[in-house]
Formats: structure tokens, C-alpha cells, sequence
């Protein structure tokens, strides 16, 4: 754990893209230099990747009085940019009086004085030749759907995400391999938003139509062997269903 006053957490919205560190990595590692008394950590608003308030929590448990959250998003999205805001003040609200750091969060990149001078470099510097050569985008490998017997669906929307459906969905997967159960078994999916945002994180099952509210990570054993291995239904966790 990095007891660092200071940390900056430079995040993706995405909801389906990975963790941006190996995107931003070099960068990360210049700034490493430039302020060594700050810690960097990446982080996403939704899909798979540490998310935002387990960034924050592990600030907030190394001590830290700053955090600052960076979009490395490089044309600002108004939607995002709230969403960013409400998750951040999501976790503000759980915090229920404990020492938390201030968090801030920094202004667009389109903002910044050498956004023009990036842009300029990227137009302006070495270029690929675009090409008829790349692999396609059909494949063999893709003509048969896996022969599973469940479709899981993993919610990873941005309140979710705050909510602990990164670490359901992590669950899970541990879950199925420590059983020896792989993909023609269950087929796991992460997604987008799926709407019922009030139960999160939310999961649904398939072809069973079953629905879960606030199926937690410390959940997940008896989810996965009542219902995914025992085909039968949590009833009690079932998410509420318009008639």
C-alpha cells in the first residue's frame, strides 16, 4: 500500500473496454518522475478494469488527503462527465463520516494549453498506411455459438460498477473455474447498462429468465451452486419485475 498524500486516478468511461494502464502507461510513467510524492492509478467507469471507487478506496485506506480523477477521454461527453460526478459523489455518501481525501476532479483534456500541440504531433507526425491485409472481421472460429446451457449476464454499467459488480463479476469466474465449468457450461457476459440500476449490481440468467438484485460477490458461491450448477433459483435475490 503507497502512503502518498497525493494520488491521481486517470480513468475510461467504456462499457465494454479494458483498463486503460497499458494505454497510458508510458505517460504514467514520465508523470512517476515529474511527481514523485503522487501516486497514479487507472481506473474505468464501467466495463472491465479496477473501477473508480475501488480506486478511491484504496486511496482513501493508504491515507491519502487528494485525489484527483483525470477522463482520458481526449473529446469531452457531457453524459460521461456526469456520470463520472455521480459515481464520484456515490462513494462520497458511503463514506458515512470517515475520514475521506478530497477528491477533485480536473478539467477536460481539450482544455489544457498543448491539446492543439497533440493534435498537431499526431496529424503531423509518423502515420500507417491503412491496408486491405488485416485480418477480418469474420472468422471460422466465430460460426458456432458455444454449446453452453446458461448465458449469464454480468451487469458492468456505470452504477453497478460502483456498486460491486466488478467484484461479482471476478466471483464468478473464480467461482466456475474452481468447479470446472468453462464456457459450453455457462457463458459469462459482461454489459452494459441493463436498466434496473436501484438492485445493483444486477445479474440475469438465460434461457431461465431469472433476475438478481444485489447479488454481491460474497453471494456468489450459493448462486453458483443452486442455480448455475443445481438449476435452481435463488428465489430470495430474485430482482422485482414489472407486471
Amino acid at each position: 500500500m503507497n502512503h502518498s498524500a497525493r494520488w491521481a486516478i486517470v480513468t475510461a468511461p467504456t462499457d465494454r473496454g479494458e483498463d486503460p494502464r497499458d494505454r497510458v502507461g508510458g505517460a504514467l510513467a514520465a508523470l512517476r518522475k515529474r511527481h514523485p510524492d503522487t501516486v497514479f492509478r487507472t481506473a474505468v467507469l464501467g466495463g472491465s478494469g479496477p473501477t473508480i471507487t475501488e480506486a478511491l478506496d484504496e486511496a482513501a485506506q493508504s491515507g491519502a488527503a487528494e485525489v484527483v480523477i483525470v477522463s482520458a477521454q481526449t473529446v469531452p461527453d457531457r453524459k460521461m462527465d456526469a456520470w463520472f460526478a455521480r459515481v464520484v459523489g456515490h462513494w462520497l455518501r458511503e463514506q458515512d463520516g470517515t475520514a475521506a481525501p478530497d477528491v477533485r476532479i480536473a478539467g477536460s483534456l481539450t482544455d489544457a494549453p498543448g491539446y492543439t500541440d497533440l493534435l498537431d504531433a499526431a496529424i503531423g507526425g509518423p502515420t500507417t498506411a491503412a491496408r486491405t491485409t488485416t485480418a477480418p472481421i469474420t472468422s471460422p472460429l466465430w460460426d458456432e455459438v458455444p454449446g453452453f446451457a446458461r448465458h449469464v449476464l454480468v451487469c458492468r454499467g456505470p452504477r453497478c460498477s460502483a456498486q460491486g459488480g466488478a467484484e461479482t463479476g471476478r466471483a464468478i469466474d473464480e467461482a466456475l473455474t474452481e468447479r470446472g465449468l468453462g464456457d459450453d457450461d455457462v457463458l459469462i457476459t459482461l454489459t452494459g447498462c441493463m436498466f434496473p440500476c436501484s438492485q445493483a449490481p444486477v445479474v440475469a440468467v438465460y434461457p431461465d429468465d431469472t433476475w438478481y438484485a444485489g447479488l454481491t460477490a460474497d453471494r456468489v458461491d450459493r448462486f453458483v451452486d443452486e442455480h448455475l450448477v443445481g438449476g435452481r433459483a435463488v428465489e430470495q435475490w430474485r430482482g422485482a419485475r414489472r407486471g
